[in-house]
């Protein structure tokens, strides 16, 4: 018979052999995990210093579906038959990643899917509200995003944004010669429009401004209401957020789908400390980015008492004090009209450029 110390050597033998089978099979689990994540990563663009990023927005077994619909776009019956699984189970899974930003949905005949880069999902959770996800990759990715914009805008020949003059503005009727917009104008155009947070003062946080104040129009807001980002609002709220915007100093501009046929997507209300548009030209000189108004601010000398409160006011630096009084200085000027809904003595108007 054994004595106790044969048998507690063997016994410590087998539980090494099993645990030592139980690592090999948690690597080799990994090592797929791993595989996976590098495929998804190059589908989605992914940028490499980011690649960690992904395990920590994407769960295990929503990779393949993702890969799936990096080939191409397609339906949930399609998408069941490929993966196996219920259309039930796919819904589930497609409606979850939907909502957190990684997937566009396309209505025709069948409803049909594809995913979006890595940049676009990223700053979806960085101005949605789930930054905290990120972990410490937060800050780099927003700094990314600048980076991205600003490159962006330096290569792109046409406008992405206009400057918009609020509605409350001051104007010199008599000198108004050709027609100009504003946000009521483009709201009135729109077929549905919803409310969400400022994305970039959302991504930024370099402010304590409203965040509430980001108007979404027609289709792009027609998916954030569906994503669960965006309250639908009436006519009457949009104009409420408006005046919210001018009297906290913040820029109306509208932003294009297509510059060339004029079609409206979001109407932001900016601030230069996290606006990406307002810091590409203000901190990077990228100044065909954002067209202006077509309006300049104009200054009736008698009137102005030299108090300053537009230098203040204004985000383009476009006026400064001279011999006691205000002046403007046009090539700077975009129109936004936040400097005459502020004047004391109504000295200062817009004019047509």
């Amino acid at each position: 018979m054994r004595n106790l110390n044969e048998i507690s050597h063997v016994y410590r033998a087998t539980i090494a052999k099993v645990f030592k089978k139980i690592v090999t099979c948690k690597k080799k689990v990994e090592d797929v995990c791993l595989d996976d994540h590098r495929q998804l990563a190059k589908a989605l663009k992914t940028p490499p210093m980011f690649t960690d990023v992904l395990p920590l927005i994407v769960k295990q077994d929503e990779i393949e579906l993702l890969l799936k619909l990096s080939e191409r776009e397609r339906p949930i019956v399609e998408l069941s038959k490929l993966l196996n699984l219920s259309q039930g189970i796919v819904e589930t899974k497609v409606d979850s990643l939907f909502r957190r930003g990684f997937l566009k949905k396309r209505k025709s005949a069948e409803v049909c899917y594809s995913i979006r880069s890595f940049q676009s999902i990223v700053n979806r959770y960085l101005s949605e509200g789930k930054a905290d996800v990120l972990g410490k990759y937060a800050v780099a990715l927003a700094n990314s995003r600048m980076d991205e914009h600003v490159k962006r805008g330096r290569t792109d020949p046409y406008f992405e944004g206009k400057v918009l003059p609020v509605p409350e503005a001051i104007l010199e009727p008599v000198s108004i010669i050709l027609p100009y917009e504003t946000a009521i104008n483009v709201l009135e155009k729109a077929g549905s429009f919803s409310l969400r947070d400022c994305e970039c003062r959302m991504t930024y946080k370099k402010c304590d401004r409203p965040l509430r104040t980001c108007l979404g129009l027609d289709e792009f807001s027609d998916e954030l209401v569906e994503r669960g980002v965006a309250e639908e609002i009436s006519v009457e709220e949009t104009k409420r957020v408006l005046h919210l915007a001018n009297e906290h100093g913040l820029v109306h501009q509208v932003l294009y789908t297509d510059w060339l046929k004029g079609e409206v997507f979001d109407i932001c209300s900016c601030c230069p400390c996290c606006c990406q548009y307002l810091t590409a030209l203000m901190n990077y000189g990228v100044k065909h980015h954002i067209a202006k108004s077509g309006l300049v601010a104009k200054v009736d000398l008698d009137k102005c008492n030299g108090c300053g409160t537009c230098v203040e006011r204004c985000v383009f630096h476009a006026r400064k004090l001279e011999n006691g009084k205000s002046n403007v200085m046009k090539d700077n000027c975009y129109g936004c009209g936040l400097c005459t809904t502020t004047c004391p003595t109504g000295a200062t108007r817009l004019v047509s450029m």
